[in-house]
This record gives structure tokens, sequence and C-alpha cells, in this order.
């Protein structure tokens, strides 16, 4: 990109708010490395670090080709596994973000996607949940084949016991840096619901936020089976 085409501020800092999401999961697998680890578990970290570096290595590579991060072509779409997908995604964000996160699968549910961009979505989801959530429950995705007033679809389900969004705000969070008033004094930029929306919309998905039973949040996204 020249300099007379400079990325535009959403696109920099969307790129801003996924690097350092990538560095961040080097960082907790980094932390992981310096602690007694069976073969198996040093393996499992190296992978992460490999996965967060080619995704760094990715993001530099769309800025400097002036790719819209958050709004994926179809021409990079490919059969995805959402489990597979799913189960590494957790992996690295138990290590960045300290936090148990439980894994729920239910059939093989498979969506035709940008793997870099359903993979941000879930880190984005995770992180939210992570960081509203104000004691140390565990954070549960649930991943599954269902049917829908669409046909059937593959499902992905972050819930979280944080404080809840209110109804009359929801339209409201998912548009790019927006928080709530609540939220000023936590860290955050405003971007990750904004950027799940995009991605969602680029899938041909559907984006929810519902309140959870018992207090908390359940983001429910239902992707087109492949």
């Amino acid at each position: 990109m020249s300099e007379h085409n400079p990325i535009p501020h959403k696109d920099l800092a969307t790129y801003s708010h996924e690097m350092r999401g990538a560095l961040t999961v080097i960082a907790g697998y980094a932390e992981l490395l310096r602690r007694p680890l069976n073969n198996a578990e040093r393996e499992e970290a190296l992978e992460g670090i490999g996965r967060a570096i080619r995704r760094a290595d990715g993001l530099c590579s769309d800025a400097l080709a002036g790719r819209t991060l958050a709004a994926p072509s179809a021409d990079t779409f490919v059969p995805l596994s959402l489990s597979l997908l799913a189960e590494q995604v957790a992996a690295d964000q138990r290590a960045s973000t300290g936090r148990t996160i439980e894994v729920t699968i239910s059939g093989s549910p498979r969506v035709l996607g940008d793997a870099d961009a359903i993979a941000s979505v879930l880190r984005n989801l995770i992180d939210n949940a992570a960081k509203y959530s104000l004691t140390r429950s565990p954070i549960e995705v649930r991943i599954a084949e269902e049917d829908s007033s669409s046909g059937r679809v593959a499902l992905l389900e972050v819930a979280d016991r944080g404080p809840g969004i209110p109804e009359d705000e929801v339209a409201r969070v998912i548009e790019p840096f927006t928080r709530l008033d609540r939220d000023a004094d936590l860290p955050g930029t405003g971007l990750g619901l904004g950027i799940v929306n995009n991605v969602m919309a680029a899938h041909g998905g559907t984006l929810a936020i519902l309140p959870r039973e018992g207090g908390g949040t359940v983001v429910r996204l239902e992707f087109p089976q492949s």
C-alpha cells in the first residue's frame, strides 16, 4: 500500500486490536513454557505460539495488501470443521486469559467460511466474556447442529456469568467503537462485537445477544451448514 493510500483509521484500529490479541496469546503460551510441562503440554504450547505467529503474519500481509479484515471475501471461503476451529481457539484463549473455557460439541457441524475470520469472532467473544465476567466462573462454548426457520444451521454459542447487556442496548453495542457507560473503567476499544457482526454478515449468518438464565450473557451465532 502506497503512502498515498493510507489504511483507513477504522481498519487500522481493527488490525491493531487483532494484532494485540495475537501477541497476548504468544505471551500466555510463553509464560506456560516457564512451568514444568510434560511433552504433550509443551508441544501444545509451541503449536499455539506457531498459530499466533502465523496469525500475526497474516494480519501484516492483509494490511499491506489493503484487505479489510472484518469483512472477508467469499473467495477465501473453504469448508471448515467448526468443532476443530473452536477447540484450537479455546486452547489459545485459555493461555492468554488464564480462564477456564469449557467446550461442548454436539454433532459435526461444518461451515463454508474464512477460517481466520471465524476464529477472530470466537476469540473476540471469549475475550469479552473473560473481561466482563467479574467472577472466575467458567466461560462456556457450545458447538452444535440445529434446525432453524432458515434450515439446518451450525451453531456457536459463548456464555458467561457477567452483568449482562440490557435489551435496549443490544443494537448499539454491535456498532464499532461503542461501549456501555458502565464499562468506561475497563480496558477495550468497543471493536469486538462490531467485528463479530461484520464477519457474520459476510457469512450469511446471524448474531443474537441474549440474557442468560441465572445471570450473564449468551452470544448465539448461526452459520448456514456447508
